[in-house]
């Protein structure tokens, strides 16, 4: 015999955790801006609050470069500096910095990208880029998932050396002026000597794409399965802030995370799913959907304000 108190039970309790849970969206004040193209947009930097640069393009196609003087409100016409999709850019001042890319495709300017000198050294997609100081430098990259490399410079990019590795690397950053990591398909390593060499640390469980470093100490680490993991003590220790996808839940796939601070920060991902924290990522809620079109990069103007990137051609000036 069916037990319908017990159904009907059953059936309150999943609607008022739904509306709990639809009760913890926020809103974000979002405004879009025109981009002039709908391909997919990578990367955006900032080197003040007034002058930024977004990369993208498509992977086997085109890649693609914008600026603003403007603190994003506007933006240039994209330049086509590769034949193959940006995927990051890393820049010292307004007038100097890379762009790197799909076929290990790197680009450098040094008169506010007006022109680049482009050219390949390794013959896989370079995906991240970062430099601790003009001189010392990390790229990273790989291809599907069990191919990957690390390459440092110590002479500004004039030369790289390069490692390679058994999985695919997405991100990577440092966090003080000695101390790198890396993270990608199931690792996170860290260097101790400006990127020099890497060794791996005790991570597991998803395919990491991206990280950001509040300071030497906290950093955050998003997966593309939903995982976030946080260190307190420079990459010695983690803690795993958010879990993965579980079956019979809906899918959360990321793309970025970035932090203003070590309590204020954004994850985000496909289908524009975005999340924000307060308080270093104890506690998450998720922001009501304002696009459809997976999100890639963001940066902080302010704890309240800043720009969000992504496919289509997509920048939202936000703030909230």
């Amino acid at each position: 015999m069916i037990d319908f108190k017990k159904h009907f039970i059953t059936f309150i309790s999943l609607i008022l955790l739904l509306s709990a849970c639809k009760k913890e969206e926020i809103e974000l004040l979002t405004q879009e801006v025109d981009s002039h193209t709908n391909y997919q947009l990578h990367d955006v930097f900032f080197v003040d609050d007034s002058t930024g640069y977004i990369c993208g393009g498509s992977k086997y196609a085109i890649g693609i470069f914008l600026k603003t003087k403007d603190g994003g409100k506007t933006w240039s016409v994209p330049d086509s500096i590769f034949p193959k999709c940006a995927y990051a850019n890393f820049f010292f001042n307004a007038q100097e910095g890379f762009v790197v890319g799909y076929d290990s495709w790197t680009g450098y300017t040094n008169d506010t990208a007006k022109t680049f000198v482009t050219g390949t050294d390794i013959y896989s997609p370079t995906n991240a880029v970062a430099y601790t100081d003009r001189l010392h430098g990390v790229k990273v990259g790989g291809d599907g998932y069990a191919n990957g490399y690390i390459s440092a410079t110590v002479d500004g990019g004039l030369n790289w050396t390069s490692t390679l590795y058994p999985n695919n690397f997405m991100a990577v950053e440092f966090a003080d002026n000695t101390t790198a990591f890396a993270s990608g398909f199931g690792v996170i390593y860290k260097s101790n000597n400006a990127g020099q060499t890497f060794n791996p640390l005790d991570v597991r469980g998803d395919f990491f794409m991206d990280m950001h470093f509040a300071t030497p100490q906290v950093g955050y680490f998003a997966g593309y399965q939903g995982v976030i993991l946080k260190t307190s003590d420079g990459g010695n220790s983690f803690k795993k802030i958010r879990a993965g996808n579980q079956p019979f839940s809906k899918r959360v796939h990321f793309e970025t995370i970035e932090f203003w601070d070590t309590n204020i920060g954004y994850a985000a991902g496909d289908n524009g799913y975005l999340i924000k924290t307060e308080n270093g990522g104890d506690t998450w809620k998720t922001v009501k959907q304002f696009t459809s079109s997976n999100l890639r990069s963001i940066h902080f103007f302010s704890a309240t304000s800043g720009v969000i990137v992504g496919d289509n051609g997509k920048i939202f000036l936000f703030n909230g």
